[in-house]
């Protein structure tokens, strides 16, 4: 069914895309979940984007040429944020940190992730993003690994949970703002107490953002 699902999809070469002040790097489609409420089980584009479904994956150069191609003066950040989780390709991802701090060294990066480094490479390959991504954004969805489970469906099962709560803990300190999110809409008002209340004991930030919707303009989904 899900093959089926990404056969039909039309697909393009969008590499990197603006969204408000911000230039967005999509450099995958792979992805350790399966969320209930993820955007792509709706749509193709996001924040009014051509086709974010890649027709291949792209090198480091090809990313930031296509950030020069559609970069702005009042640009404020970059933000790995696509169709896919970027660490999936954490050596590209990292190529493509180092080449935009060269050229924009002014610029922020940050990383919006579910959290799943540890899992998908290696327990020390988190210290390889130290330096280079300014904040880091975890997608935490739930406040107990079996809700989780539930509706992110994670191909590493319930341990993908406590490894995404993990790699959060070894982002603080070593990344400047580490924050966690949760969509309003899938939690109870308990469960997003139960949340900041853990997020607070991490030394985290949480944010509780509104499902966001194909070609919301608001990528912050407030």
């Amino acid at each position: 069914m899900q093959k089926d699902f990404l056969g039909s999809k039309v697909r393009g070469e969008t590499f990197a895309y603006r969204v408000n002040n911000g230039i967005y790097l999509n450099i995958t489609n792979r992805c350790t979940n399966d969320c209930t409420f993820c955007l792509r089980n709706n749509g193709d584009t996001a924040y009014e984007s051509d086709t974010l479904w890649l027709k291949r994956e792209p090198s480091a150069d090809e990313v930031v040429n296509a950030v020069k191609s559609i970069y702005f003066e009042a640009c404020d950040s970059f933000v790995f944020c696509g169709y896919g989780e970027p660490t999936c390709r954490l050596d590209t991802l990292i190529v493509i940190a180092k080449l935009l701090k060269a050229r924009y060294p002014e610029i922020p990066i940050r990383l919006n992730t579910n959290g799943q480094n540890e899992l998908i490479n290696s327990c020390d390959s988190t210290n390889l993003l130290f330096g280079l991504i300014d904040s880091v954004s975890i997608s935490l969805n739930s406040a107990n690994e079996d809700e989780y489970d539930k509706i992110c469906r994670s191909v590493f099962g319930k341990k993908a949970y406590s490894a995404m709560i993990e790699f959060g803990k070894h982002c603080i300190g070593n990344i400047p703002t580490v924050q966690f999110s949760v969509v309003e809409e899938t939690l109870s008002n308990e469960d997003i107490e139960k949340c900041k209340v853990m997020v607070d004991k991490i030394g985290a930030k949480l944010r509780v953002r509104k499902f966001i919707s194909e070609n919301d303009k608001n990528p912050e989904g407030n």
